[in-house]
């Protein structure tokens, strides 16, 4: 895959705000390997669970509404981002791997 199908690809799945979470630098300046990677990863996690791709998580308009016992539930767009890439990472596989070194 080369640099702008990669590129494309990780806007189309909204992984802009993962990437920079994970390598801490914007997708543009990440090596085109690095990304190719993490794209495998997030493939690999929508086939595993035999769903489509989740949905990017969005704010919510009115936090007032916001249920308080919903622990996954968050008005911050790199929280949610960190959440998605979390279980990307649980469904690869890699999570238990990486705490591990931890």
């Amino acid at each position: 895959m080369g640099r702008k199908e990669v590129c494309q690809k990780i806007r189309d799945l909204n992984l802009q705000d993962a990437v920079k979470q994970h390598y801490g630098d914007n997708y543009t300046r990440v090596s085109t390997d690095k990304l190719e990677k993490l794209v495998k990863a997030y493939d690999k996690s929508a086939t595993n669970a035999g769903k489509p791709a989740p949905a990017p998580v969005k704010p919510e308009a009115k936090p007032a509404e916001k249920k308080a016992d919903n622990a996954t539930s968050t008005n911050n767009p790199y929280e949610a981002a960190c959440l998605v890439f979390l279980g990307i990472l649980k469904d690869s596989d890699l999570l238990d791997g990486l705490l591990a070194k931890l």
